[in-house]
């Protein structure tokens, strides 16, 4: 997974909305590295705003060592990017090609790591899982009650990236069979960058009836895991379980 302009606006936008917490345990479904479409100087110049105090001093000169740094350290630009935002008391990643502190672990097999997370982050990994049932539902049983789940994967285009690419539905329904909160949902594009809020399910729907999907898209979604101790469901798709509006279903049909 990488972290490109588009995580970044998404994770600064959780930080100004107060959605994301600090100092907790953090689990990387894909160790992030540094795509690079964003900038290093609005890191630097983040450091100030959203890191505490006491470590600004530290992260800026540990950010600009590393800037120069050929090869670069991807990987190492990452982890200040996540210390900055998230102020994590841990950071753990599961990835076969990760950094060499990454856990070397297939997602398409049951994992018990022992411990849960504040924040289990999935920003483009899963679609590289065949069984992604099973990959889910290790998110699901890693993250603590009330913690957030963030996903990040291909709606459209990005040809032979993965093995899938998710529709709205996916994460909607998914949140409906888990009881999990919608805390925000955004449509994207990086080249050029493109940002929308997606308010409910049928917003993809109205984006596209003004031909608002481009070729090669993503959805972000954060969904917050309710407070209750309960065992991961595997969704039933909206469409089929008479969960979404009569304008919803007939746009369904439509666009069959």
């Amino acid at each position: 997974m990488a972290i490109t302009a588009i995580e970044y606006s998404l994770i600064r936008t959780l930080r100004r909305k107060d959605i994301l917490p600090l100092g907790g345990e953090v689990l990387e479904i894909g160790e992030a590295n540094w795509y690079g479409d964003a900038g290093v100087q609005d890191l630097l110049d983040d450091i100030g705003e959203f890191a505490r105090e006491s470590d600004r001093e530290t992260l800026k000169r540990r950010l600009e060592d590393l800037i120069p740094c050929r090869p670069p350290r991807l990987f190492d630009i990452a982890k200040v990017f996540w210390e900055v935002f998230l102020q994590p008391r841990s950071l753990t990643a599961i990835d076969f090609h990760g950094g060499p502190d990454a856990l070397k672990l297939d997602l398409n097999q049951p994992i018990d790591l022992g411990r849960r997370f504040d924040v289990v982050m999935n920003l483009g990994t899963v679609e590289h899982v065949f069984n992604v049932a099973r990959a889910m539902a290790t998110i699901h049983d890693h993250t603590r009650p009330g913690g957030l789940m963030l996903h990040g994967m291909p709606l459209t285009g990005w040809l032979e990236h993965g093995f899938y690419s998710f529709n709205s539905t996916f994460y909607f329904d998914l949140a409906r069979a888990n009881g999990y909160e919608v805390a925000l949902a955004i449509y994207a594009e990086l080249e050029p960058l493109k940002l929308i809020t997606l308010r409910d399910r049928e917003s993809i729907m109205r984006l596209s009836k003004q031909d608002g999907v481009g070729r090669n898209s993503l959805i972000y979604v954060v969904l917050r895991r309710p407070a209750s101790e309960a065992a991961f469901q595997p969704p039933m798709q909206g469409y089929y379980a008479n969960a979404v509006s009569q304008a919803a279903a007939e746009r369904w049909q439509k666009d069959r």
